[in-house]
């Protein structure tokens, strides 16, 4: 039970206290925006695609470096 609530707490973590991950996001969605409006309708289907490949890169950098975190913390 304390392994699942220290995950929590590094899910948590990166969600609300990384302000890291905040910015990531927002410049995830300025970029998805600015491709939108240089593709056009012909693109628009392809943008949603990525946004979500920006976003699940940006979680596992984010994951990663809190792994590395915790690591440095034990050791």
């Amino acid at each position: 039970m304390s392994s699942l609530k220290a995950v929590w707490e590094t899910v948590w973590g990166l969600l609300v206290d990384d302000g890291s991950l905040a910015i990531g996001i927002v410049v995830a969605l300025g970029m998805t925006w600015l491709a939108a409006i240089a593709l056009g309708d012909a693109g628009r289907d392809q943008v949603g695609w990525l946004l979500v490949a920006m976003l699940v890169v940006l979680v596992v950098v984010n994951l990663r470096a809190a792994g590395g975190s915790v690591r440095r913390r034990i050791s």
